[in-house]
């Protein structure tokens, strides 16, 4: 009986969201007999979408006289609702994505002291949960999930095992990425140090360009190519207004860097301020391999208390492949205030949990003065990457590696 860290369970998460048919055979394969989808209502209150996925999946499952199974839910629609971070309604341009300049004229040390005004003054402790999703952590979606898959296939086997071999490439438990959005000319002066001691780790970093920001420094671009890592665009200009933008106009909009695309063999996309909408990725999907604009879970945001994907494993939205961002941001621990040994300890609570599931180690940093550009703050992000590399268990991976492979194992169409 395989594990849910088997590879076999992956190419099962990779057939959640192809379409709602897909879904189905794929819970039929894992039962070995037919699953039919109830119509109970989805939540649209982000605390009861969240509190649904907390309960056992299998509870209240029906068998029928024709031998097939009855799910009281539509696990579809469950999914989709939180990926695509519908509970958040359909978020107002905010005044930030009004302005028709950069934001980061605004010197950094400015910014962050600015970031309470604009995106308002929290009301709770970080970690407090209501409200949902949970933060750092949000475990309800993919424990929901591999524990579907579990009670499905009738077998002992606890979430938590732990196989010989992992179910990425290589045998690895989990891919590990490191990504850093150069938002600035300060930034791109220091992305060089950044990549420097990134690759003498071992790693294989993404550096994220602004297409209109600042000069390319493209002797850094080839420095990244020939260490094994990749370019990714951080949208045309850093304005915040791209995801409030009509489909066509985003769409003309990435057009414009085209050519710095090409020149850099870009693959990924990701977007100012993780600000997304559905009409973005209706223009990103048919210019980019794939996309990495969502968190797992993010608190204190510019589009609310919180937000996030919820799960740790690659998705789809209108067609396009997203890679979400699971280890919190280097600029949202400053802004709560965490330092030192507390900023560690979160950072590697979260590590431990993807661990567990298998799911996606992917950082992101930004090499600007006042964030990961301050050597002491390397130093600290350096001791929980090395406790990572050090477990020989991770995937070293670019974005566009793990995109591949995720790919790969959606075009399988294998039962799980």
């Amino acid at each position: 009986m395989p594990t849910v860290l088997a590879p076999s369970y992956l190419r099962y998460l990779a057939r959640w969201d192809q379409s709602e048919e897909a879904l189905r055979q794929a819970l039929s394969d894992a039962a070995g007999r037919n699953v039919v989808f109830g119509d109970r209502d989805v939540p649209a209150d982000a605390t009861a979408l969240f509190g649904l996925l907390a309960r056992d999946p299998i509870d209240a499952v029906t068998e029928r006289a024709d031998g097939s199974v009855l799910l009281p839910y539509n696990p579809w629609r469950v999914l989709r609702a939180i990926v695509e971070e519908r509970y958040l309604g359909i978020p107002r341009p905010p005044l930030h994505a009004r302005l028709r300049v950069p934001y980061h004229w605004v010197p950094g040390p400015l910014r962050m002291a600015l970031y309470p005004v604009v995106a308002g003054r929290p009301t709770h402790e970080p970690e407090a949960c209501p409200p949902d999703p949970a933060w750092p952590i949000e475990p309800r979606l993919d424990g929901f999930r591999a524990e579907l898959y579990r009670g499905l296939k009738a077998g002992n086997v606890s979430v938590d095992a732990a196989p010989s071999r992992g179910a990425w490439p290589g045998g690895r438990r989990f891919p590990l990425l490191v990504t850093h959005d150069v938002d600035t000319k300060e930034g791109m002066a220091l992305a060089g140090t950044v990549l420097d001691e990134m690759v003498a780790l071992g790693l294989k970093p993404c550096f994220f360009l602004v297409g209109k920001g600042y000069r390319w420094d493209e002797g850094f671009i080839e420095a990244v190519h020939q260490a094994g890592g990749e370019i990714g665009l951080h949208g045309d200009t850093h304005d915040n207004r791209i995801a409030f933008e009509p489909a066509d106009v985003a769409a003309r909009r990435l057009d414009s860097v085209r050519e710095r695309v090409r020149s850099a063999d870009i693959r990924g996309f990701r977007s100012p301020s993780l600000l997304v909408s559905d009409a973005l990725y209706e223009a990103v999907g048919p210019r980019f391999a794939w996309d990495s604009s969502v968190p797992d879970t993010d608190t204190h945001t510019l589009l609310g208390p919180r937000r996030g994907c919820g799960t740790a494993f690659p998705f789809r939205r209108r067609g396009c492949l997203v890679l979400p961002l699971t280890m919190p941001a280097d600029d949202r621990l400053l802004l709560l205030g965490y330092r030192g040994l507390d900023l560690v300890d979160v950072l590697r609570r979260k590590y431990r949990h993807l661990r567990k599931l298998g799911g996606l180690v992917h950082f992101l940093t930004h090499p600007e003065p006042h964030l990961f550009g301050k050597p002491v703050l390397r130093d600290l992000y350096r001791a929980v990457l090395s406790e990572i590399l050090d477990s020989g268990e991770a995937w070293v991976a670019t974005p566009s590696m793990v995109a591949e492979h995720w790919e790969s194992l959606a075009a399988t169409g294998e039962p799980g």
